[in-house]
C-alpha cells in the first residue's frame, strides 16, 4: 500500500512539474518573447544556435533543383530565418505569436535583411497546395506532431520536397555518458519514437529519424519525404 501511495505522489509531482514547464514555455512564446534568446542560450550552455543550424545543413544536403521557396514553421525570434537568408536561401517564415514577430522584425531591420514572414497557425497555413520545396522546424512545440499540422505540411509541400525537423530531443554527452534532465534533456523512449513515426506515416510521409552529434550533444533529426502514389497504394 505504501509503495502505491509513493508512486501516486511521484506521479502527481511529475504532472505538476510538466504543467509548470509547459506554462513557462508558453510565456516565453508570448509576453516574455524578448527573453527567449537569453533563456535558450542559458539552458543549452551556449549551444542553441549550433543545434538549431543542423536544420540548414540538412536542407542543403537534401536540396533539389527547384524554384520553390522554403518555409520555416514556428520561426520564433527569427535567428534561423535570418541565418537562412544570409546564405541566400529563398525562405519564408510562419509564426503565430505576434510578440515573436515583433522580436524577429527588430532583428531583420537591424541587419537590413528581407525575411518574408506570415502570422498564422500551422494547423491552417494560408498557402496553396505544393507551393514549397522544403519545410523545416527546430525544437518544435507539440502542435507540429498533431495530425492536422502534419496534414497541412503534406498539403503545401511539393511532391519531391522534404520536411526537416531538428530537436525532437537533445541529450548532452559528458565523458561518454548521456545526461538526462527531466523536462529538458532526455533520449526518447521506443514507444515515443514509434508514435512519431506513426504520426508522420499517417500523414503520408516516409521518415528517416536519427541522432546527430552536434556541440557535445545528441540531437534528434527527422527528415520526412512525401510517399509516392505507388508506395501509398501498397
Amino acid at each position: 500500500m505504501q509503495i502505491c501511495v509513493s508512486f501516486y505522489t511521484c506521479h502527481k509531482i511529475e504532472q505538476c512539474l510538466r504543467r509548470g514547464y509547459e506554462w513557462a514555455c508558453e510565456r516565453l512564446y508570448h509576453e516574455l518573447a524578448w527573453q527567449y534568446d537569453l533563456v535558450s542560450r542559458v539552458v543549452s550552455l551556449g549551444c542553441w544556435d549550433a543545434w538549431r543550424k543542423v536544420a540548414l545543413s540538412e536542407l542543403e544536403a537534401h536540396k533539389k533543383p527547384t524554384d520553390l521557396p522554403m518555409l520555416e514553421i514556428g520561426f520564433g525570434t527569427g535567428d534561423l530565418l535570418l541565418a537562412a537568408r544570409r546564405l541566400g536561401m529563398p525562405v519564408i517564415g510562419l509564426e503565430f505569436s505576434s510578440q515573436m514577430h515583433a522580436v524577429a522584425s527588430t532583428k531583420a531591420l537591424k541587419e537590413k535583411l528581407e525575411a518574408p514572414r506570415v502570422q498564422a497557425t500551422a494547423k491552417a497555413m494560408p498557402f496553396a497546395d505544393g507551393c514549397f520545396g522544403a519545410l523545416f522546424a527546430t525544437f518544435p512545440a507539440s502542435f507540429l506532431l498533431e495530425a492536422t499540422t502534419l496534414g497541412e505540411c503534406a498539403r503545401i509541400l511539393d511532391r519531391e520536397g522534404v520536411l526537416v525537423v531538428v530537436g525532437l530531443w537533445v541529450t548532452p554527452i559528458l565523458a561518454g555518458r548521456r545526461i538526462n534532465l527531466p523536462l529538458l534533456y532526455a533520449a526518447p523512449s521506443s514507444s515515443l519514437t514509434a508514435a512519431w513515426m506513426e504520426a508522420f506515416a499517417s500523414a503520408g510521409f516516409a521518415v528517416d529519424l536519427r541522432p546527430s552529434m552536434v556541440a557535445g550533444a545528441e540531437v534528434g533529426v527527422l527528415v520526412a519525404k512525401k510517399k509516392s502514389n505507388d508506395s501509398q497504394k501498397i
